[in-house]
């Protein structure tokens, strides 16, 4: 009888070993997924608002860019012109108010998708 306790209890380790397994195989999926889902939410958003002016590949070369003389987000030169414009903050606070030609995005975006999109747009400068 004890032999068969023993036995139960290894193979019950080895089924809870098993069912964690697969248990954090499927929330390592589910991160994956949530991670793939928030950058089409993002790069879906950024097309959606942003890529009028800045164009999909941040340049800004675009036709309403040209005229509004959009910034080009992956020149290396213009971060470093505008080091205190594009901290983290300040990025946020000119999508959500706007700046001369841009709009404000304040009243139409929520808070967290204004700091997706500042999170993509830094993701220019590298």
């Amino acid at each position: 009888m004890n032999r068969f306790l023993k036995g139960l209890a290894v193979s019950g380790a080895g089924v809870l070993l098993l069912v964690a397994l697969l248990l954090s195989t499927g929330l390592a999926s589910s991160a994956l997924e949530d991670k793939n889902s928030r950058r089409v939410k993002v790069d879906e958003l950024f097309n959606r608002n942003c890529a009028r002016c800045h164009g999909a590949d941040g340049r800004g070369d675009t036709p309403s860019g040209q005229l509004f003389k959009a910034p080009d987000f992956t020149n290396a030169e213009w971060w470093k012109k505008n080091s205190s414009p594009t901290s983290n903050q300040a990025l946020r606070t000119v999508i959500a108010r706007g700046k001369g030609a841009m709009p404000a995005f304040g009243k139409k975006l929520t808070k967290s998708e204004i700091k997706l999109l500042s999170d993509r747009v830094r993701k220019f400068r590298n």
